[in-house]
């Protein structure tokens, strides 16, 4: 899937989340350099969270959202269901320090499953869609806001 500049920031995000999904979930194979047990899988998503989901969801809310929302009824619903993804996966990533050690790795797997689903959503359904949208003038005022942004 070409991406437009403009989101091009947001998608390499995504591969970090998406090798933390694929952690999180039962079954995962080992990573070189990653955590295999379940208390180090949950220091390591808590780290994870804190340094990079939450700027990312901040940068998608105050950028790609607000362009979506603003564009078409489409995109408002789509961004509906992602922000509630958003605030789910929230929830989730902040109750993991209550989990006992026996459903640690099924709260673990929840989030992972979830942040898979999320990140796919995004990247097949709702970007194709803004790519498709949105006119190439807002694609460039959004590139902008993404980079300033970031920086």
């Amino acid at each position: 899937m070409k991406r437009h500049p403009s989101l091009i920031p947001i998608s390499r995000q995504h591969h970090g989340g998406l090798l933390t999904a694929r952690l999180l979930q039962h079954g995962a194979p080992p990573y070189k350099g990653m955590p295999t047990a379940a208390a180090d899988k949950l220091a390591y998503t808590l780290q994870f969270y804190t340094d990079h989901l939450q700027a990312h969801f901040e940068i998608e809310e105050t950028t790609v959202f607000a362009a979506a929302r603003a564009h078409s009824e489409a995109l408002a619903e789509q961004t509906d269901v992602l922000l509630a993804e958003h605030r789910q996966l929230e929830a989730l990533i902040q109750a993991l320090p209550q989990a006992d050690a026996a459903t640690l790795p099924d709260k673990l797997d929840e989030v992972g499953q979830l942040l898979e689903q999320h990140i796919r959503r995004e990247e097949r359904e709702f970007f194709e869609l803004l790519q498709q949208s949105l006119p190439d003038e807002k694609l460039q005022l959004l590139q902008q806001l993404v980079l300033k942004h970031l920086a």
